[in-house]
């Protein structure tokens, strides 16, 4: 008997690596942003419980800001969040872009005199190599290429805060630049962008720190520099691979669509919004306040995204073929 069970195991690992039909090669990226280092985080027990692959942190990774903007805060606020991320995390594959939070001013854009300091800080947090580019030019932005099953997915992270036109804000309300000079990434970040968009691959995931589809609150978003949101959304509809843009910020979740552009909006990890309800002329499904995180899930030529709660609920579903 000991024997049979042991040639039953020998022909179902022999069979798991010769037939595609007995393998399952799924990768997981959890996503989600706004994680206060001064809260719990019962969230990632949920995230573990999916057994991911990776982990992207869209920005406001720590509230060191400052109504000042000097940067004294961000150094300590990295220093708790050091202690307070779990362990297991080290162990599987992190990408990162910031927000205003982590930039060291809130609603902060290019005039932010100390954020050469606070890329700085930011670079030493994240262990980004001295080799690396981003340590010698302005700016987080950056792009790798990971093959997964027999495809290419280009996944480039923006920074939305570096170069960023001002954006005037009255009683709370963020108001459109329309100065036909007014940016988001600035003209080298753009021109990287599109030369980045020309590397061979059959699906992109975009990271913006601020929603880039939703068009009616108030808050920060692509839409107060329309141009520049114009801009971006139809390089994205023109380009060849399907696209899936993940942002955070809002301190809720949802999935929104525009023309064949999903986007997914994950946020908060431990900071929910007060606000119950929110819409948009281009949402799918609802929003939601509580806390939350994203899971993409890719098998075969299929990528399903899923807007998850701290117990593990899934909230909103969408799926892109490619």
């Amino acid at each position: 008997m000991y024997q049979m069970k042991n040639l039953t195991k020998l022909i179902v690992l022999i069979l798991f690596f010769i037939n595609p039909l007995y393998a399952t090669d799924v990768y997981k990226m959890a996503f989600g942003s706004c994680l206060h280092q001064n809260y719990p985080a019962p969230i990632w027990s949920a995230i573990k419980n999916n057994n991911i692959n990776s982990f992207f942190f869209l920005g406001d990774n720590i509230y060191g800001d400052t109504s000042s903007g000097l940067p004294w805060k961000l150094k300590s606020s990295y220093e708790l969040q050091k202690k307070a991320i779990p362990s297991w995390l080290k162990s599987i594959e992190l990408y990162s872009i910031w927000d205003d939070h982590d930039y060291g001013k809130n609603n902060a854009g290019a005039d932010y005199k100390f954020k050469q300091k606070a890329e700085e800080l930011y670079f030493d947090f994240w262990n980004i190599p001295s080799n690396d580019e981003r340590r010698s030019r302005p700016g987080i932005y950056y792009a790798s290429v990971k093959k997964i099953h027999n495809n290419k997915v280009l996944i480039v992270g923006l920074d939305t805060r570096y170069f960023r036109s001002d954006i005037q804000r009255v009683k709370g309300v963020h108001l459109p630049n329309l100065d036909p000079s007014a940016t988001i990434l600035g003209t080298e970040q753009w021109d990287w962008l599109k030369r980045t968009l020309n590397i061979d691959h059959d699906l992109l995931i975009l990271a913006s720190s601020i929603q880039v589809i939703p068009t009616e609150h108030r808050f920060e978003k692509w839409f107060n520099i329309p141009a520049e949101r114009d801009k971006l959304l139809q390089l994205l509809v023109n380009h060849s691979a399907p696209t899936l843009i993940l942002s955070g910020d809002r301190h809720r979740g949802g999935i929104y669509q525009y023309e064949n552009i999903l986007e997914v909006t994950s946020s908060s990890l431990n900071r929910n919004s007060s606000q119950k309800v929110e819409t948009d002329t281009l949402l799918l499904g609802k929003t939601y306040p509580q806390n939350n995180f994203g899971l993409l899930t890719i098998e075969n030529d299929s990528l399903t995204v899923n807007l998850i709660d701290k117990d593990n609920k899934t909230l909103e579903s969408a799926s892109i073929s490619f």
